[in-house]
This record gives C-alpha cells, sequence and structure tokens, in this order.
C-alpha cells in the first residue's frame, strides 16, 4: 500500500476507533447527569442545545460547510430524521434513566436487523448467511443482556427494554434516511439540524408534559459543566471524528471499530457506576458484538 494511503488509513482507523470510545462513555456520562437531580428530558435537551450551539459556531467561521436541501422532498426526508433523532435520545435516555447502561447500549444495536430488512425487503438486495447469522447473534445477545426469559415471567422491569427497542426503531430509521440526506445535503447541516431537531422536540415534550420534569433541586453550575461535556463527547467529536474517519478507514472496517462503543459502555459503566455484569450478561454482550462484526463483513461481501 502506498505509504501515504497507509498513513490515512491509520488515521482513519484512529478518529473512528475515538468516536466509539466516546459513545461508549456516553451512557455513563448520563448517568452522571441524572445523579445530580435531573430528568431524563432535561439530560437531552441539555446535551443537544450544547451540541447545536457547537455546530452553529462551527459553521459560522466555515460557512462552506452548510449545503441546504434544495428540493422539497428533502427537506420531507430530513424532517421525518429529525423527529428520528427525538425518538432516539428520548427512548435512550429512558431506558438509562430506568436500568443499567448495558440494556439501553445494547438494545440501539438492534438497528441493525432492521436496516438488514430494509435491504432484503426494500432495497431488494439478497440475503446472505454472514448477514442472517449476524442477525440471529444480535437477537440471541440482546435476549441474553436484557434477561428476556425473566421479563416475560415478571420478574425484570420490562420499561428500559422497551424503551431501549423503541430508540433503535428511530435510530434505524435514521440510518435508513442518511444515503438520502447525504446526497441531498452537507453532513454538517444535517448534524445540525438533528442537533437542533432534538433540542427543540425535548423544549416542547418538557412544556407539554410535567412529568418529564425533574423536582429535584438541581446545581446548576455542575449540570451546566456535564451538559457542556455531554454535548462535546456525545455528539459533537465522535460525529466529527466519524465524517473525516469513515472516507479514510472505509465504510466495513468502520463499522468494525465504531462497536467498540459497546464493550466500552459496558466495562466503563461497571467501574464508574458500579453497574453489575453478570456472566449472562457478559456472554450476551459478546454476542451482540460478533454480531455486529458479522454484519459488517456481510456488508463488504455483497460490495
Amino acid at each position: 500500500m502506498n505509504p501515504t494511503l497507509a498513513r490515512e488509513r491509520q488515521t482513519g482507523i484512529l478518529l473512528v476507533s475515538a468516536a466509539g470510545v466516546c459513545w461508549g462513555f456516553h451512557g455513563v456520562l448520563i448517568k452522571f447527569a441524572y445523579q445530580l437531580g435531573a430528568s431524563f428530558m432535561e439530560v437531552l435537551l441539555a446535551e443537544t442545545a450544547v451540541a447545536t450551539l457547537a455546530y452553529l459556531i462551527m459553521a459560522s467561521r466555515a460557512s462552506s460547510l452548510l449545503s441546504l436541501p434544495k428540493e422539497l422532498t428533502d427537506w420531507i426526508w430530513l424532517t421525518i430524521a429529525g423527529i428520528a433523532s427525538i425518538g432516539v435520545g428520548s427512548f435512550l435516555f429512558l431506558s438509562f434513566s430506568l436500568g443499567p447502561v448495558a440494556i439501553g447500549a445494547t438494545l440501539l444495536f438492534l438497528y441493525l436487523p432492521q436496516v438488514y430488512l430494509h435491504t432484503i425487503l426494500v432495497a431488494k438486495q439478497p440475503a446472505n448467511w454472514l448477514g442472517i447469522a449476524s442477525i440471529v447473534l444480535l437477537l440471541i445477545g440482546a435476549g441474553i443482556t436484557t434477561d428476556a426469559i425473566n421479563v416475560f415471567s415478571g420478574n425484570v422491569s420490562s420499561a428500559p427494554i422497551l424503551a431501549g427497542a423503541a430508540a433503535s426503531v428511530c435510530y434505524a430509521a435514521i440510518f435508513i434516511l442518511t444515503p438520502k440526506l447525504s446526497v441531498a445535503s452537507s453532513a454538517t447541516f444535517n448534524s445540525l439540524f438533528l442537533a437542533a431537531s432534538s433540542a427543540i422536540g425535548s423544549l416542547i415534550i418538557l412544556a407539554v408534559v410535567p412529568a418529564t420534569r425533574s423536582e429535584a433541586s438541581i446545581n446548576l453550575i455542575q449540570f451546566a459543566a456535564i451538559a457542556f461535556v455531554l454535548g462535546i463527547i456525545g455528539q459533537m467529536l465522535p460525529v466529527l471524528a466519524m465524517m473525516k474517519g469513515i472516507p479514510l478507514a472505509g465504510s466495513s472496517l468502520s463499522g468494525v471499530l465504531a462497536s467498540i462503543e459497546l464493550p466500552v459502555a459496558v466495562v466503563s459503566s461497571a467501574l464508574l457506576l458500579g453497574e453489575s455484569v453478570t456472566p449472562g450478561r457478559a456472554i450476551g454482550v459478546a454476542l451482540v458484538f460478533l454480531g455486529i462484526i458479522f454484519f459488517n463483513l456481510s456488508n463488504r461481501t455483497e460490495t
């Protein structure tokens, strides 16, 4: 390989891996925000507001990064993605507030079977054994991680599981719409639009649904500090790193590298929050992680 291309590939690998690590710590940081007394919707508003402001500052310094959609249909697709982004944040943050980080982090990856089903039924791509194997591993791993058997027996709460599954549906919608959005407008504008949509959506929900507001006394200085960290580590840095790293490392390898988010989330929640990782849950997470790798390998065999 050309030395220049090799260096660029290494840079891409580091950027994508860094993005996965950032997202892995995301759940832990959200939990810290909850410990300050904030509700899941207040945390979502704070994070997305910081991210929106950061994108606006970045765009003001380089207006060429903002390429807006020109067709009405493109605006419609972008609006649908914006609504889906509100769902991703709301349901994922709710899942984190109701149960261990491992449950929400694991179930979010159920977007992969949904995307795969879309490629078969809508995009008319043929199924392959790697893709099918990845779906089986993902579903079995998710079932073990969330202790689904005890959920059906009534011994385990289904609330964080349902919230995590709902977040995966919304994320799948964004993933499916991304190719349309990337052609119609720039990645920076799309990121700004989705972050702003989440901020506005969470603000409306807080105004309309009193139950989403916290009644606890919150240290505003501490909350502002963690909101800043969440906006940068949970939104800005990983998104920008992925935007820069994927073209350099390649989409298939990037998909595998970014999945480091899951083990980082599980290990960091155990070490920093004291959340238990039972042998069964560890096996479930390992199966999901293997399923993610299979899924990305199946994409490579198709291309």
